[in-house]
């Protein structure tokens, strides 16, 4: 049954009507807003706007460094686009060199990145995690990039079902090969399409912990206020220590 309601967006601060095809918001991105100044930012993009800004006050963006990985042109990317001084936007085009510029896009690659030594206060992707081959490389590089105290924002599908995380596909010097029926979802710098490599259960923050630097948080969020709803709403937080 579809429904509608009002609620306050957590990126642009405006009260305005949410509708949902559905009263589970079982798909992530049906829960949009009526007349959306930011292009209609999907829930995962207003649950991670809660965190950042929690975290950061708005007017810190005049001074910290930002580093946004894959942004989707609308909600949270277009709001650091407008509103953060000091920020890099990275997209992957593998047929291009690594670090050049693809308009105002700087291509990387996650999993070694041109980037030097502890180059940003924050990074953020939204649902880039589940389309790496190697994950947690890309995690360490994120925690090399990141100054201490720095912090990575982020959001992936985590499966309720799942006490295991689990890859699903895999990259070799004969290809890829592919566990199951393949996946593919939507990806701002490829009209393709972004093949789903990894499917996280609940031990991804104890994966993190193991592999990496990083102290673990996940927060999930069913808050009508700002129109957060459904499944698959966590956000991890990713801090790395001021001192080691």
């Amino acid at each position: 049954m579809a429904i509608e309601f009002q609620a306050t967006c957590p990126i642009c601060t405006e009260r305005k009507t949410f509708t949902s095809p559905d009263d589970y918001y079982s798909c992530r991105d049906s829960l949009i807003a009526v007349n959306c100044p930011l292009n209609d930012c999907v829930t995962r993009e207003r649950a991670a706007a809660d965190v950042v800004f929690s975290l950061f006050p708005r007017e810190a963006f005049k001074t910290l460094r930002v580093h946004e990985s894959a942004p989707g042109g609308r909600g949270l990317s277009l709001w650091l686009w407008y509103n953060s001084k000091q920020k890099v936007f990275s997209g992957y085009y593998p047929s291009k060199p690594f670090g050049s510029m693809v308009e105002h896009i700087r291509n990387e690659d996650l999993e070694a990145q041109t980037f030097p030594d502890r180059t940003f206060d924050l990074v953020i992707h939204l649902d880039v995690m589940e389309h790496l081959f190697h994950p947690f490389a890309a995690l360490r590089e994120i925690f090399r990039t990141l100054d201490f105290g720095g912090v990575c924002i982020f959001t992936t599908p985590t499966y309720p079902e799942w006490a295991a995380s689990e890859q699903v596909a895999f990259r070799s010097k004969d290809g890829i090969r592919i566990v199951g029926e393949p996946e593919y979802h939507g990806n701002p710098q490829d009209p393709s399409g972004s093949l789903v490599t990894w499917r996280y259960g609940y031990d991804f923050p104890l994966l993190i912990q193991r592999h990496t630097g990083f102290d673990v948080e996940v927060r999930r969020m069913q808050s009508n206020s700002i129109a957060v709803l459904g499944p698959m709403t966590e956000v991890y937080i990713l801090r790395k220590p001021r001192t080691f």
